[in-house]
């Protein structure tokens, strides 16, 4: 992977983490980076867009 500035610190790592993708209505969205450990733990969890939109199948 290409180096990243992170987020948290705004230095350059050669082994950034993905932490956040920022959407936007008009424009592309953004990825987020990190460094990899204390501070890729720091940020909160993403949700997950897709959890809720599919129907949930009964068991019979």
């Amino acid at each position: 992977m290409t180096p990243q500035v992170c987020a948290r610190c705004q230095t350059t790592t050669s082994q950034p983490v993905v932490v956040a993708i920022e959407h936007g209505a008009s424009v592309g969205g953004r990825t987020l980076y990190a460094c990899p450990g204390p501070r890729a733990d720091s940020f909160p969890k993403q949700r997950d867009p897709f959890e809720h939109s599919f129907p949930v199948r009964r068991q019979r």
